[in-house]
Order: structure tokens, then C-alpha cells, then sequence
């Protein structure tokens, strides 16, 4: 073989090896070593773009409902809202922390103000309404929360079954199963408490 072939095959040869990582269907994904922490044990395993979606989606959608469900502490009357926005708080604090080590073990940015990632989607409460509502107290809040809250938990289902259908991380697939569970009982409750 001429010795100019030779001489250029070790660059052809690399070139194909980068070309070959560059595909659109190759997870996001690094391997950990063994006796790794949590962190990047998780970040060793696949991601796509509908995991990076939900985790900042669904990060701002809990912290809005954890801001939400502390107007009830004070402001409510009645005492199965108070229960249930209490139950909303209890729960959401875990799932936010899991949320947030997972965008941190991606090595993806986390929102600066997690209420911009819910700007025109719809179940966001802008500050407008958050204000009215945090002026109100009594059975006048009441209405207005179970409806806002109704509205809120509802897009939440929406966001957490996008990633059961499109995701590809098993932990945040698992998240947003859960999350999904929990919502839509959340949902059945705020229906009857504005039927009753």
C-alpha cells in the first residue's frame, strides 16, 4: 500500500469513530465508576430531551403548587382543603428534591425562577392571581382555591403523562408515574369538595 494511503488512514479511521457518537438515537447518558455517589450513578443512565422537559416542567409546576397549598394553611375554612393542601406540601417537598438532583446529575441548568418554566402553559397562576388569592380568607377562598388548585393539578397530570409516553429515564418515568397517582386523586378530592 502506498505510504500516503497509510498515512491518512489513522485520521479516516477517527473520523468515522466521532461521526459514529454523533447519531440522534444515542441516549445521553455517562458511565459512572464503581462505588459512585447517587449523583452520578444517575447520571449514568439514559436521558432524552422529554426527561430534561419534565424534570424543569414538572420542578415548577411543584414549587407553584407548594406556594399554592400555603395560602391554605391560613387562609382556608374549611378543614378537608387545609388536609389535602397539606397533603400537596408533604408530598411535593421529596418530589422537588428528586427533581432537582436529577437536572443536577444531567448536568442540565435548573431554571432561575422555576415559575418562568410555566409561563403560557396552561395551569400556571400568574402573580396577578396569586395576589387575589392570597387577599382572600374564608369560604370566599375556599372557592377560589379548590378551582385554581383543580386547574393546576390538571396540567400537572398532563406534564407527568407526556413523560410516561416520551421519556427514557426510568427514575423520572417512575416520578411521573407516581406523580400522575397522586394528582388525580387530588383532582377527585377538589371535585368533591365543589360538588358538596
Amino acid at each position: 500500500m502506498p505510504h500516503a494511503v497509510l498515512r491518512f488512514l489513522p485520521a479516516v479511521a477517527l473520523a468515522a469513530v466521532a461521526l459514529a457518537g454523533c447519531s440522534d438515537e444515542a441516549p445521553q447518558s455517562q458511565t459512572a465508576p464503581p462505588g459512585s455517589s447517587p449523583v452520578a450513578q444517575q447520571a449514568a443512565v439514559p436521558f432524552n430531551d422529554a426527561d430534561v422537559a419534565f424534570a424543569r416542567q414538572a420542578l415548577a409546576h411543584h414549587q407553584q403548587g407548594v406556594d399554592l397549598a400555603s395560602l391554605a394553611e391560613t387562609r382556608a375554612a374549611n378543614e378537608q382543603l387545609k388536609a389535602l393542601a397539606k397533603r400537596v406540601i408533604d408530598t411535593h417537598e421529596p418530589e422537588i428534591a428528586r427533581l432537582s438532583g436529577l437536572i443536577e446529575a444531567w448536568g442540565q441548568p435548573a431554571p432561575d425562577d422555576p415559575n418562568l418554566e410555566h409561563v403560557q402553559r396552561d395551569g400556571y397562576i400568574g402573580p396577578g392571581d396569586m395576589a387575589a388569592l392570597a387577599g382572600l380568607s374564608g369560604k370566599d377562598f375556599d372557592r377560589q382555591f379548590a378551582a385554581r388548585l383543580l386547574r393546576q393539578r390538571e396540567a400537572g397530570v398532563r406534564i407527568a403523562d407526556a413523560e410516561t409516553q416520551h421519556g427514557r429515564n426510568p427514575d423520572a418515568r417512575d416520578l411521573a408515574a407516581t406523580t400522575s397517582r397522586s394528582q388525580q386523586q387530588e383532582i377527585s378530592d377538589l371535585r368533591g369538595f365543589q360538588q358538596g
